[in-house]
């Protein structure tokens, strides 16, 4: 595999990108975000892949199949790349385009700096799709909105890869602090007490055979339980009900009807809403009216944050740097290398206290280990680590850290005693942000190390021997654990 790079005098490319459209679109911004960036400022635009939920089938397409090629060479040279003719290679994944254009995009916007003339809103003005300006879709908004009168149109992210997604990647992010485990009808009961005398029909946007239950029951459920009429494409138009249209060409027809929507609800989880967003900002120069499902509380909450972000208390948040959001702010700058900024509002959060004591930990905890990362005085490192662990004493991420803090600074026996301290401690079974291979191995590992510093060889062996026996060390430690079992023999030995 062939990775891009910026040093080479390469042009920077990858071949195509494995998410859904919206995935697609971030990677391709990241591109021209690292060629602006880069020496040299040329790039080579990816392929477009039309993922099939059911099948797993990747099918790539040239990238002019889904948008206007020309529009995006207009913004190349607007912005000083030059897009190369050549066929696409290298990566086939482009993840690293993707978390830098949305590093960027929240970053952008935590600054305050999302507004008309900033180059992510200029590359989604000229991000246009060809299908825009397509008859199916002109006769699509017409049906939809003019002929049957809808006004909401609601993206329900209840396909089959959702319940798999939201337990291994959202829930030890957010744990339970957002709502994301939803149904039709679990979606339709907050819209319904959001809006009790409204949103009689609705139009809704979903990968329509990935569906976990079938829209005929869909509807049913709706129209009995909260007298809402439920619609899709392929109830509007014969060619959504055939297979003459392919899924890329059903995705980005739902993305048009959304973003033309009077009123549009999401999820902040998902980078189609944020993208609908986004892209509605970059249209027209204004947020729209949009709402999400996934933040706390029976009803739904509505977008301040133009897209931005995929947090709900971020998105739904009229200020981002209200200290409840300090967490998942601080992590958004500490992602973007602005570590001063990310401890104050890591800091910030700690403050402000509250009950979710989980949270407060974490932030205390990336609050110490920036100060260490920022070369502060070892006291007061050592004093915030101790602050971070005694908010959740169950856990040991603070604990190993301040640990391995003192070692480095020639403290061992506070080493010593914060390890001592971490020892046997379970990972939680549900917590958010656990680092496993601390309670695995590494806390104890540190124990040994400091046991050892501090005269204790015995003690430091028997770390050492379990370690060996029974935890799961990488085998690139294996060698330096037996050296230092070794060493605690001789040293109990008298040699």
């Amino acid at each position: 595999m062939v990775h891009p790079t910026e040093n080479t005098g390469q042009p920077l490319c990858y071949a195509f990108n494995r998410g859904g459209i919206n995935n697609q679109k971030i990677a391709l911004l990241g591109l021209f975000l690292k060629a602006m960036a880069a020496e040299d400022r040329r790039i080579v635009l990816p392929d477009i892949v039309i993922f099939d939920q059911i099948t797993f089938i990747h099918k790539r397409v040239p990238i002019s199949a889904a948008f206007d090629v020309g529009r995006l060479r207009d913004f190349a040279e607007a912005v000083g790349v030059t897009i190369l003719d050549r066929a696409p290679e290298g990566d086939e994944g482009g993840w690293e385009f993707f978390h830098h254009a949305e590093s960027h995009i929240a970053r952008t916007a935590a600054a305050g700096a999302l507004d008309g003339d900033s180059v992510l809103v200029r590359f989604f003005r000229a991000l246009v799709p060809v299908c825009r300006t397509a008859p199916d879709t002109s006769r699509l908004r017409d049906i939809v909105f003019d002929r049957l009168g809808i006004a909401h149109v609601v993206q329900m992210r209840i396909e089959r890869d959702w319940h798999h997604h939201v337990q291994t990647r959202v829930d030890p992010e957010v744990g339970h602090n957002e709502d994301n485990r939803h149904s039709a009808e679990s979606i339709a009961r907050k819209l319904r007490a959001t809006h009790p005398g409204g949103a009689s029909k609705l139009y809704i946007v979903c990968d329509e055979a990935a569906l976990v239950e079938g829209k005929d029951e869909i509807r049913r459920s709706l129209r009995e339980t909260y007298d809402i009429e439920a619609f899709w494409k392929s109830d509007l138009l014969e060619i959504f009900q055939s297979g003459d249209a392919t899924l890329l060409e059903r995705s980005l027809v739902d993305f048009e009807i959304a973003l033309a929507a009077e009123v549009f609800v999401g999820t902040s989880r998902s980078t189609f809403s944020g993208m609908a967003a986004l892209e509605r900002f970059a249209q027209t120069g204004h947020r729209g009216n949009h709402s999400i499902y996934n933040a706390l509380g029976p009803k739904l909450a509505r977008r301040h944050d133009t897209g931005a972000f995929r947090s709900a208390r971020l998105a739904t948040a009229e200020d981002p740097h209200d200290p409840s959001c300090g967490y998942e702010l601080g992590r958004i700058l500490e992602t973007a290398g602005d570590l001063r900024a990310a401890r104050d509002r890591y800091l910030a959060r700690g403050e402000f206290g509250g009950p979710d004591r989980e949270e407060v930990y974490l932030a205390l905890t990336r609050a110490a280990c920036l100060k260490a990362a920022l070369g502060e005085a070892p006291d007061a490192v050592l004093a915030a680590f101790e602050r971070a662990a005694g908010v959740v004493p169950s856990r040991a991420e603070a604990l190993h850290a301040g640990a391995q803090h003192a070692r480095g600074h020639g403290r061992y026996e506070e080493a010593f005693a914060l390890a001592s301290r971490g020892l046997g401690l379970p990972p939680p079974a549900s917590g958010r942000a656990v680092e496993a291979w601390i309670y695995d191995w590494a806390l104890i590992d540190e124990y040994a190390v400091a046991a050892s510093w501090t005269g204790r060889p015995l003690e430091s062996l028997r770390a050492c021997i379990q370690l060996l026996m029974e935890a799961q060390i990488p085998e690139e430690h294996r060698d330096r654990i037996v050296s230092n079992a070794k060493f605690s023999i001789d040293r109990i030995a008298g040699r």
